[in-house]
């Protein structure tokens, strides 16, 4: 499929197909459309923000899971992989009853006085496509960094306590370097999956959340211009291998 595109994203386009001459004239308006630069400036923060929150929010939990659930360990885990029975497409359609102007959220809110009136920026934002993609990879990377978390045994822990560690020292220079690079590698893969993502912006992102994987949708489904298309993604790919 990669080598497919790389050859689209240099020929000429037609409607819904592509054809000689070669050209990089693809490449040039991809590169000089200001909307697709303001999409990849959101897709750039609704990438980084999920996935600092997504690794943030499981590195604790993975821990708690390792170190210190014991019996409730099964439970929760449990409850984890559930959460991936569910299709993705009905997570999404739950986040609009639960965040819109009439949703859970803002009803609760109201009820207790928190608010006067609904919230519109919950729903159809960045905020929203950021919260719903921390609900979807978030369970990705609690079991990930979950098991990378095997080799910190409690003898380390120990260790570092008989040394006199508090527990704020044993996680600064016991658990954060052991998992350094484990949590890295989750990071990346939030943020690759998270920024490229279009099915989410597209339900739940409205004009300021879009990102630039809802433009390769559109050039592919909507315009029918493959070579923009093609050109687009292989920018993307190029931007996440840097």
């Amino acid at each position: 499929p990669l080598g497919i595109f790389a050859v689209y994203s240099v020929l000429t386009s037609g409607l819904f197909e592509v054809s000689g001459p070669l050209t990089l004239e693809n490449y040039g308006n991809a590169l000089s459309s200001r909307l697709n630069r303001a999409l990849s400036r959101n897709s750039l923060e609704i990438g980084l923000l999920s996935a600092s929150i997504s690794v943030g929010v499981a590195l604790p939990m993975a821990f708690w899971l390792r170190h210190g659930a014991q019996r409730a360990r099964s439970i929760v885990m449990i409850a984890i992989v559930a959460s991936f029975m569910t299709g993705y497409l009905v997570r999404i359609y739950a986040f609009r009853t639960v965040l819109g102007t009439s949703g859970v959220v803002n009803t609760v809110l109201e009820k207790i006085g928190v608010i006067d009136r609904p919230l519109d920026v919950l729903l159809f934002s960045r905020v929203s496509v950021t919260i719903a993609l921390v609900y979807i990879f978030l369970p990705y990377a609690t079991l990930t960094l979950y098991a990378a978390m095997a080799p910190l045994t409690p003898a380390y822990l120990e260790a570092a306590e008989d040394l006199g560690a508090n527990a704020m020292q044993r996680w600064t220079r016991v658990v954060i370097p052991v998992m350094f690079a484990p949590a890295l590698s989750t990071f990346m893969l939030v943020f690759v999956l998270s920024s490229a993502d279009y099915v989410t912006p597209q339900f739940l992102g409205g004009t300021n959340g879009a990102t630039i994987g809802t433009q390769v949708q559109v050039a592919f489904t909507g315009a029918g211009d493959y070579g923009s298309g093609a050109a687009i993604s292989m920018l993307m790919l190029l931007a996440f291998i840097i």
